[in-house]
């Protein structure tokens, strides 16, 4: 269980920073025009 916990807990932390890569990188394109 608490194996399982903590992989969910790492994918999780690894979409996140993805995601907020993603929406500064748009961020940065969109004020950059």
């Amino acid at each position: 269980m608490r194996r399982l916990f903590a992989n969910r807990l790492v994918v999780a932390t690894g979409v996140i920073v993805v995601v907020l890569s993603f929406v500064f990188a748009l961020l940065r394109v969109s004020s950059s025009h």
